[in-house]
């Protein structure tokens, strides 16, 4: 018997009008301001998402574009800026930065009032230790919403997160363990990888690794949550020129007749993202 298919754009699209509600309570259209600093086409190609919802909801975003060759110093002062300007709920620094550039220099700059992201010492702190009023990076919060939507509990049950980034496999950790989940943290490097994921319940998989969980990884009756989006080379297209294709850090087609439930890619956690980001965003304006 198939998965469950746990979709992400159904999620989102069954709690938008949510957040337009909120909107409308606020007032006012709540400001996102993004710094871009050169000109990644993914960067951009997320900015572009990002202005899309925004425009759904009722939400403005702002873009500043900074060059490529921008001093440390230069880009600390635009989020200075962004920070004295009452105009502004939230602010995000779009990753990742030139090599030239501190990347936790420029995350700190940031005040936590306005770290839409949830990645200043302050809100990980906040979220490390279990605080309500903590903001939690955007892509773990989507997790959470996704299994809260389709009603799977985490109390009690043994969580194994393959994935150890602060961006995404801590906070989803630190998120399970705050719904009395039992976690394990693990990786690619983990010793007899396998072995591991089997005692789990449910997987969540962040480690940016495609085709990392497989088969012999896991059993029947579990959960899989997919987070990664990686980009890898796919069938021929018509003019025999190899193309390219998304895939998530787990062999959907190997496993998908045999777990209970899992989230694909495209259309799982990625949605989620970006409506969290807004969440977060709504939460600063509201707390």
């Amino acid at each position: 018997m198939s998965a469950t298919i746990l979709s992400g754009r159904t999620t989102r699209d069954a709690l938008i009008p949510g957040l337009i509600q909120r909107v409308k309570s606020l007032g006012r259209a709540p400001v996102l301001a993004i710094i871009q600093v050169g000109d990644r086409p993914d960067s951009t190609s997320y900015i572009k998402m990002k202005k899309a919802f925004g425009e759904r909801i009722g939400a403005e975003v702002r873009l500043i574009k900074l060059d490529e060759t921008v001093p440390q110093e230069k880009l600390v002062k635009a989020i200075g800026d962004l920070n004295t300007d009452d105009s502004v709920d939230g602010v995000i620094v779009q990753l990742p930065l030139p090599g030239h550039l501190n990347r936790d220099t420029a995350i700190e700059a940031i005040d936590p009032k306005k770290d839409v992201d949830g990645l200043t010492s302050v809100q990980v702190k906040g979220w490390e230790t279990g605080d309500e009023k903590a903001v939690l990076p955007a892509t773990a919060r989507g997790v959470m919403t996704l299994l809260r939507y389709y009603k799977i509990g985490l109390a009690g049950k043994q969580v194994a997160v393959v994935g150890r980034s602060m961006l995404v496999g801590k906070p989803i950790a630190a998120a399970c363990m705050k719904e009395k989940a039992i976690v394990s943290v693990l990786h690619s490097k983990t010793a007899d990888l396998a072995a591991e994921t089997r005692k789990a319940e449910v997987i969540i998989v962040a480690a940016g690794r495609p085709n990392l969980i497989g088969r012999d990884q896991v059993r029947e009756g579990q959960i899989i949550i997919d987070v990664g989006i990686n980009t890898v080379k796919g069938d021929k297209l018509e003019d025999e020129v190899e193309g390219t294709k998304l895939v998530g850090d787990v062999d959907f087609e190997e496993v998908k007749d045999v777990v209970a439930a899992i989230s694909p890619v495209p259309g799982g956690v990625g949605p989620m993202t970006v409506l969290s980001l807004f969440e977060n965003l709504l939460d600063l304006c509201e707390n």
